[in-house]
């Protein structure tokens, strides 16, 4: 019994912890940037990326640079046109024509922000 009591104690203590310094320090946030666009769009192009990869990519809204989440909601409307096999996705050769637009698109992104 007494070591319920310690166990719950200790946990109780490592969550006031974890919330005090999420209070001073702030919450983890993760920003999507256009190099991270830029290597999801080559996996689809190569056939390399997977259904959890894509899923992340489409389903994350990229509010902090409104041409970046432009790319990603056009991405989001191929989704009709993308096949799985063996873990991969396997889009169609008008969906690779898009996905490679696009990755000229965030390229040119990427060469401007330079």
């Amino acid at each position: 019994m007494s070591s319920f009591i310690f166990t719950l104690l200790l946990s109780f203590i490592v969550l006031v912890i974890a919330l005090v310094l999420f209070r001073y320090i702030g919450v983890p946030v993760y920003q999507v940037q256009a190099v991270n666009v830029q290597n999801i769009l080559k996996l689809a192009i190569s056939g390399q990326a997977t259904t959890a990869d894509w899923d992340v990519f489409i389903g994350i809204p990229i509010r902090q640079d409104a041409e970046l989440d432009q790319i990603r909601c056009e991405c989001a409307m191929l989704s009709p046109e993308i096949t799985e096999r063996q873990g991969k996705l396997v889009f169609s050769e008008s969906s690779r024509q898009k996905l490679t637009e696009l990755l000229q698109q965030v390229d040119a992104k990427i060469e401007a922000s330079k």
